[in-house]
This record gives structure tokens, C-alpha cells and sequence, in this order.
């Protein structure tokens, strides 16, 4: 039995790394990607040129985070065993969790997210197992590297206060005593506009539909009628300060998500507990909803799968601003012309990773 979990996991794991390195070698560069490669030198820009000192290619600057999401998917089955118990429970759990769309393009793309994300589940993870020394160094790394991470730290701390957890609320206090003190964090400005339906779309892309919906379901009942966990905390009040940043301006939702993404194995917890204190007959209608929601994420998966196929066949492609750099360079090289101006400064980024330079004039 143990032996055939474990097989299962190292499958599971090998099939994710396949999947994100498919899509981490077709998909074109993105804007954000060119504008890291070329004009940053933060911490993903650093990964991206190590990567393509091996492969001079799209699959080059995305490795390190192609490994990177494979750590993720690992660290995520542990913290579900210490949060679900059942070791087949957080099986089920990691596969699915491998198959949303935050993790499939999360990997494939050069970004700050995952790596953000490993760091909030290994300091989870000390903190149930109790290594204390795991959570400061963890603690530590986010500190210096995701701005954003304020709004962890004050979730940490206000959880610390509450449950009268004196280490956990010292640590969230002396990182937002960092964050005064260096004048570090995000800034909060604008008018009311209006941008939190952009959120909303942005966090249902993110989960698929269906998972999204079930997701604020858990929360909100958590809220009323269930122990409110440190995981529930950090996914929480990260998913509300977004939602309320977004009133006023326009936020990336990116910033927030390796924080969300951690409350994704409470949904299993309810959903699971839900499930077993049922008689057989009555647990009908969750066994529907949970098929419902696994039906639209498999849809959403089909779609995603089908776009470099339907990008190769008719030249259209969803993400233009992706693809359309792509296509131009294409075109301009099979007339051996090897430069190109355009209004856009990053998809002339995107250009020059493919060799078509800015002409001169």
C-alpha cells in the first residue's frame, strides 16, 4: 500500500515536470519575461540568465522555474499530509492541485509566484512540525524578496495575537518593524474605480470557475462555524486585502496568490469531513458538485492544451501580446529583414530575444 502511494506521487510529480517543461519550451516569450531579461537584475532576472547560459532558448530562461514548480508540487503534498492526514487523502489532493491553471502556467513562466509560494509552505511546514529554525529562515527569504509579503506578515501577526502565540507574533511584528524601517512594501493610491471584478476574473482564471466558487464557499465557512488555522488566516486575509486593494486600484493579482493558493488544501479538509460524517446515500450531491468542478477544470486544461496546436494551424492565438511578437519575427525572418521598430517597448523586447533588433535610422 505505502509502496503503491509512493509510486503514485513520484508519477504524479514526473508528469507535472513533463507538462510545465511542454509548455515552458512552446510558449513564446512573454512581456513581463522580456522586460525581466533585459531590463531587471531582481532575483527572477538572475534565474532566467542562469537558465539560458544552458539552453538559449524559451525553455532556458524558464528552467530554474520549471524545477522550481516541481519543488512546489512536492512541498505541497507534504503540507497536505501534515493538514489532511489520510496520506491518500493528500494524494488526491497534490494531483489535482497540480492540474490548476496557476500551476501549469505558474511553472511554465518565469515569475516570482512559486517561489514565493515554496517559501510560505516551508514555513507551514516548520511551524507544524516545529522547527523553529525552518520558520525564521523561511520568514527571513520572504522578507528580502516579495515586497508583498507585508500583508503575510500582518496576518501572521494578528494570528499570533489572537491565539496568544507569542513566537509567531513576535516574528510577524519585527518583519513589519523591517518593513517601517526600510520604507518597504506595496503602495496604496488611487481613486475608487472599480478594478475588483478584474480580481475576481483574474483569481477565477487562477483556480477555474467552479474551484473558485468552492473556495470562497470554505472560507466564509470556516468563517462562521469552523477553528480558524494559521492557513486560513494567510489565505484569508490575503484574499480580502487584494479584494479591497482592487476597489482602489489596479493590483497585481500575482502578488497575492502564493498566499490564496495555500488555502486550496482546506477545501479537501471541508470537503472531506463533509463527505464522511454523511450515510452513503446522502453524500450524492457532494460527490456531484466535487465531479462538477474536476469536469471544468479539465475543460479549462482541453483549452489550454489546444492553443499552441490552434496557434500552429491559423496563426490566432488567445494571448496576443504573447504570440503576436512571435508570429512578426517569424514573418520578418523568412524576408531575412532582421529588425523591426514598434510603439511597444516590450514587445521589442520580446523581438530582440528572437534576434530582430530596433532599426536604426
Amino acid at each position: 500500500m505505502i509502496k503503491s502511494i509512493l509510486v503514485n506521487r513520484v508519477t504524479i510529480y514526473l508528469l507535472y515536470a513533463v507538462v510545465i517543461s511542454y509548455f515552458a519550451y512552446f510558449i513564446p516569450i512573454t512581456p513581463n519575461e522580456a522586460f525581466e531579461f533585459y531590463k531587471s537584475d531582481g532575483l527572477v532576472s538572475k534565474f532566467m540568465h542562469f537558465g539560458y547560459s544552458f539552453f538559449q532558448n524559451t525553455f532556458g530562461i524558464r528552467l530554474l522555474f520549471v524545477i522550481n514548480a516541481t519543488v512546489a508540487l512536492f512541498l505541497f503534498d507534504i503540507f497536505s499530509r501534515d493538514i489532511l492526514k489520510d496520506k491518500n487523502d493528500a494524494l488526491q489532493a497534490s494531483a489535482i492541485f497540480a492540474l490548476l491553471p496557476a500551476m501549469i502556467f505558474g511553472g511554465a513562466i518565469a515569475n516570482i509566484a512559486l517561489i514565493v509560494f515554496n517559501l510560505v509552505l516551508i514555513y507551514l511546514i516548520s511551524y507544524y512540525r516545529k522547527f523553529y529554525f525552518g520558520e525564521a529562515i523561511a520568514l527571513l527569504l520572504l522578507f528580502l524578496i516579495h515586497d508583498a509579503s507585508i500583508f503575510f506578515f500582518l496576518s501572521i501577526f494578528i494570528y499570533g495575537v489572537f491565539k496568544k502565540e507569542k513566537r509567531t507574533a513576535i516574528f510577524g511584528v519585527l518583519a513589519l518593524i523591517g518593513f517601517w524601517y526600510f520604507h518597504r512594501g506595496i503602495e496604496i493610491s488611487g481613486h475608487p474605480w472599480g478594478h475588483f471584478v478584474e480580481t475576481f476574473s483574474i483569481y477565477a482564471a487562477v483556480f477555474s470557475p467552479f474551484i473558485f466558487l468552492y473556495f470562497l464557499y470554505v472560507i466564509y465557512r470556516i468563517w462562521i462555524k469552523e477553528e480558524k488555522d494559521i492557513v486560513w488566516s494567510i489565505s484569508s486575509f490575503a484574499f480580502f486585502v487584494s479584494i479591497l486593494l482592487s476597489i482602489r486600484q489596479r493590483i497585481l493579482v500575482t502578488d497575492f496568490t502564493p498566499y490564496v493558493l495555500v488555502g486550496f488544501v482546506l477545501m479537501f479538509r471541508v470537503y472531506f469531513q463533509s463527505l464522511r460524517v454523511r450515510l452513503p446515500k446522502f453524500q450524492k450531491i457532494y460527490k456531484n458538485g466535487f465531479n462538477i468542478s474536476m469536469g471544468s477544470l479539465v475543460v479549462v486544461l482541453i483549452f489550454v492544451f489546444s492553443q499552441p496546436l490552434i496557434f500552429n494551424f491559423n496563426g490566432q492565438y488567445l494571448f496576443t501580446k504573447v504570440y503576436e511578437p512571435y508570429k512578426i519575427q517569424k514573418q520578418l525572418k523568412e524576408k531575412n529583414i532582421h529588425c523591426f521598430n514598434s510603439k511597444n517597448k516590450k514587445a521589442e523586447l520580446q523581438l530582440k530575444f528572437y534576434g530582430i533588433s530596433r532599426c536604426k535610422k
